[in-house]
């Protein structure tokens, strides 16, 4: 006997093992005739079996690898080539030793999978008897008689309920799909939606079924491309329209296979978790704005399924498993256990990557959602508003009535976290010590129940759950629907803020977008596409007043506000994962800091007469910071980081404190930086200005100086003795390593430029020893070497080492040339250093003129117009602005593109301060000549608080400040 594989092996093992269970299969399914005939029988057996081998191979595998490795260890299998020692380990098995020996070690062994098999074996009979007494009742769906039976497909899914699952039958008449429940709430869900989408042939809809009670028939959903773009455009309206129907009856579980494309009608097959209760979550302790924020997501169409999220199951981690997301070439490899094996080792268990297998839930082979942003958002709104309507009239409940009485799925907990547990169970370790593996599993799904909060945390309940998977099947809870609960998922639908709704869908959208195509989207456009085809200044002042108050208006129309006063928002914003949808964190950047800056400002600017006053823009401001500072309260920052992190809170609560005066708001500040002094600095793992270590510096000078502490310069110190322990130096200048990059990077956001500029800033205090402040800004101008090698004369520009051939550079704070001319225009107002002047003359050329790209902070017009502001300050001569050219390019754009344009997230509401709403406030407010507001971009502190730019330093060096 020639052995190929240890599979193979495995596989007769497993033969012998279930030939009892394959007699019972057999002898089961031939006591159904003349219901079946023999060939259908013997058809029917075939497959079934193929199917109970392969899953009881897949729980045997670890067993009989560990046994076999034991085998030729303890001298059992004495062969000494694998060949060999597989021939003899597939003739031990199969003797009563070896069973003996097996009972022993693996105790439960036995029993569980008899049970598993017994189960199986049950189902198929029950499914076999379903067939021969249905077949003629299925001419319903098949339009013609079934015929005779040519194939049932096991494996559709998960077994639940002692063995059963969903099975393909295929017919000569066609396949149905046979489900083991009752399809009533199928029959009821599809009237629903003929009622509320009426004498349309291509509505969402359900297939067609046949229920028999405790078992049920659906009509075959074969999928199908689109067309064209037209019809690609009404499949992505109707999944607009299943958000919107979901979002009403509670739906929940419809992810990528259980929606199929069927040209341009998006057809769920498996709508069995409607009227799912609405989840309450504890109290953060945030505030009641965080809490409605955080429950309003959990509860929004975020539940359905359809709209893209990313699990983070063991070896599925970052797969978008959502209907309208998961994108074929776009999902990360998987990881899935194999028998590793070849001519010369023995087998073993490995971990292989491999492709996500595609389902068929998208309308074309290559879809691009993104194109299709807006029939999603508008089918979202007006099925909503036809519900509306509907509810209005009075009709809806009528509608939503046959319900009652319907049994629905309950989705405890998500079925992943079942199917990581089950593996467990099966494990070689959990058969040897079972009550060990038992307790662990309890353990897990008892911490599991904190963040699933319909699942249950009883000991006994959890036990059963237990018990399901020990022997094979994912837990399975089934409810009968009434009225009060009916009541109950209306009435939430009812509270809904759609607004929210919407944003939150189109902001899931492009955040799944960016997470692919971040850069690619950015660079391929034509970079500078929403400069204002016209732009002009007439009645310029009135314009920007009208915008800006516009701004704020949005801004609190679309907050979240809490009955304590609280206020925030929810917005798209990158994490260490990825982008992701969430209520705003503390940080500037994209944060409820920055939101809250920019609303003070506005506030500011109201009271001077600069602004239009705005209704609620105090309370707004007020509930923001109330939030904030609980949140600076109760969360330990990230540590360094000007823009996201520790820095970020000490310089906001300083801004805030300077522009309000209040000093509850100076003593939190002092509290955030007190975060820093338990630490080193060493288990940062960014350095960059942005969200690293020398982020933390220039805050921490800022709160020296109002202040008049110096423990906060010690600090300060204590992040550049890290920068200078990190930096790597050599005749190129210097620069640091980034984990977010493959090699170090020059610019201001995250680079070395801007690790430099905080050094430089450093040096001019009083920090550290005169060796110190030395070193530090020799370092500083390593850093500037470093960029200034990067310098190219031919084109102008800086060269961006972050981005890809063919990518295109543009003039923004974070990487580009307004970040370089920031930080050259203040060390320069600061020394007086010409070669700061030549840097940032070297910007303004770049930088000046190139309008279009964003009207943002970070990536937009706004900072191009404070840097040649600034400029204009300190250089009249070399970077003359006579005229706000800005101000027209960003007034007549926005109201050329009806609003204003984001960065990365053009296409979302996204609120923040560096990417978003609250910086176009910021930004309008800046515009106003006699406004005199810090600037976030280089960190500052406002004017009458901070010290100003040293005169006698500029004398010293022959250079006088210009006045502003």
């Amino acid at each position: 006997m020639t052995v190929a594989t240890a599979a193979e092996t495995f596989s007769r093992i497993v033969h012998h093992r279930l030939s009892a269970h394959r007699t019972q299969l057999q002898t089961g399914l031939q006591q159904l005739s003349p219901g079946l005939a023999s060939e259908e029988v013997e058809r029917l057996f075939e497959q079934a079996y193929a199917a109970l081998h392969a899953n009881a191979q897949l729980k045997l595998n670890r067993v009989l690898l560990l046994e076999l490795h034991a085998g030729v260890r303890s001298g059992q299998i004495t062969a000494t080539s694998t060949s060999e020692q597989l021939q003899q380990f597939e003739a031990w098995a199969a003797t009563p030793s070896f069973a003996a020996h097996v009972a022993h070690r693996y105790p439960p062994l036995d029993a569980r999978l008899d049970g598993v098999a017994d189960a199986y074996t049950r189902a198929v009979i029950e499914l076999a008897t379903h067939i021969a007494d249905d077949r003629e009742a299925l001419r319903t769906l098949l339009q013609v008689p079934a015929g005779k039976l040519l194939k049932v497909a096991f494996g559709s899914g998960d077994t639940h309920g002692g063995g059963r699952a969903v099975a393909a039958v295929t017919f000569e008449g066609g396949t149905v799909m046979y489900k083991p429940r009752s399809l009533r709430i199928d029959v009821v869900l599809d009237a629903f939606l003929e009622a509320v989408f009426p004498n349309d042939p291509l509505r969402v809809r359900i297939p067609r079924v046949l229920d028999r009670g405790a078992h049920g028939w659906a009509a075959f959903a074969a999928h199908r491309y689109c067309n064209d773009d037209a019809q690609l455009a009404r499949y992505y309206q109707g999944l607009g329209h299943w958000l919107a129907v979901l979002r009403l009856i509670g739906g929940t579980d419809i992810h990528l296979e259980n929606l199929i494309a069927v040209g341009a009608t998006p057809v769920v097959i498996d709508a069995e978790s409607v009227f799912c209760l609405p989840i309450e979550m504890a109290a953060s302790g945030y505030g009641h704005a965080h809490d409605l924020a955080a429950m309003l997501m959990r509860n929004s169409v975020l539940r359905t399924g359809i709209v893209p999220f990313r699990t983070s199951g063991l070896g599925m981690d970052g797969v978008d498993l959502s209907a309208a997301g998961a994108l074929p070439g776009e999902q990360p490899k998987v990881r899935v256990p194999v028998l590793m094996e070849d001519a010369n080792t023995p087998p073993r268990l490995g971990m292989m990557e491999t492709d996500f297998a595609p389902a068929q839930n998208h309308p074309s082979p290559r879809p691009d959602v993104s194109r299709f942003w807006d029939e999603i958002s508008s089918g979202f709104m007006a099925a909503s508003s036809r519900l509306r309507e509907l509810d209005h009239s009075g009709r809806l409940d009528d509608l939503l009535a046959p319900f009652a009485g319907c049994e629905v799925r309950e989705i405890k907990r998500p079925t992943m976290a079942y199917a990581e547990i089950g593996r467990m169970l099966w494990h070689p370790a959990s058969l040897h010590n079972e009550p060990a593996a038992v307790e662990r599993a309890l353990d897990l799904l008892v911490r599991n129940a904190a963040i699933s909060p319909a699942a249950s945390a009883e000991p006994a309940e959890v036990l059963q759950e237990i018990d399901d998977m020990r022997f094979g099947d994912i837990p399975l809870f089934s409810a009968v629907l009434d009225a009060g609960r009916i009541a109950t998922v209306v009435d939430n639908w009812r509270a809904m803020r759609i607004d929210l709704e919407e944003v939150t869908i189109r902001s899931t959208l492009v955040a799944t977008d960016l997470n692919e195509h971040a850069m690619v989207r950015a660079e391929a456009r034509d970079g500078f596409s929403y400069a204002a085809k016209a732009p002009h200044g007439d009645a310029l002042e009135a314009r920007r007043r009208r915008q800006a108050a516009e701004a704020v208006n949005n801004l609190i129309r679309l907050s979240v506000r809490g009955n304590d006063g609280t206020m925030t928002w929810i917005t798209p914003e990158i994490t260490q994962t990825g982008w992701t949808v969430r209520p705003v964190q503390p940080d500037v950047y994209f944060g409820l800091g920055g939101i809250a800056f920019s609303l003070a400002a506005y506030h500011q600017e109201v009271q001077q007469g600069r602004a239009d006053a705005a209704p609620g823009v105090e309370a707004a401001m007020n509930g923001a910071i109330a939030l904030y500072l609980r949140m600076c309260a109760l969360d330990l920052p990230d540590v360094g980081g000007g823009l996201v992190g520790a820095g970020s809170r000490v310089w906001t609560l300083l801004a805030l404190h300077d522009l309000l005066g209040r000093a509850d708001l100076l003593d939190a500040a002092r509290s955030a930086a007190a975060t820093l002094e338990r630490t080193d600095f060493a288990e940062v793992p960014k350095y960059e200005m942005l969200d690293g270590v020398s982020g933390a510096i220039v805050p921490l000078i800022g709160l020296a100086e109002a202040t008049g502490e110096v423990r906060w310069l010690s600090i300060a110190a204590t992040a550049a003795r890290r920068l200078q322990a990190t930096a790597i130096v050599d005749a190129g200048g210097a620069r640091w390593p980034s984990p977010q990059f493959d090699e170090p990077i020059g610019g201001f956001g995250h680079g070395a430029l801007g690790i430099g500029w905080a050094l430089a800033r450093l040096a001019l205090t009083e920090a550290g020893t005169v060796e110190d402040r030395a070193a530090w800004q020799t370092l500083a101008e390593g850093a500037f070497a470093f960029q200034d090698a990067l310098f190219e004369p031919e084109t102008g520009r800086w060269h961006d080492l972050h981005l890809k051939d063919g990518q295109k550079t543009f003039p923004t704070w974070c990487h580009g040339s307004v970040g370089m001319g920031l930080a050259a225009a203040d060390l320069y107002a600061r020394t007086g250093d010409p070669a700061y002047l030549r840097d940032l003359r070297r910007a303004v050329a770049d930088a000046n003129g190139r309008w279009g790209f964003s009207h943002t902070l970070c990536h937009g017009d706004l900072s191009t117009r404070e840097l040649l502001v600034k400029a204009a300050q300190l250089d009249p001569q070399g970077c003359p602005y006579p005229v706000d050219t800005a101000a027209m390019e960003v007034i007549s754009s926005i109201e050329e593109h009806r609003g204003m344009v984001g960065g990365l997230t053009r296409a979302a509401f996204t609120p923040g301060l560096m990417i978003g709403l609250a910086g176009a406030v910021y930004g309008f407010c800046r515009m106003h000549p006699d406004c005199n507001l810090p600037s976030p971009l280089l960190l500052e502190r406002a004017a009458s608080a901070s010290t100003l730019p040293s005169t006698e330093r500029l004398k010293a060096s022959g250079t006088e400040p210009v006045p502003a």
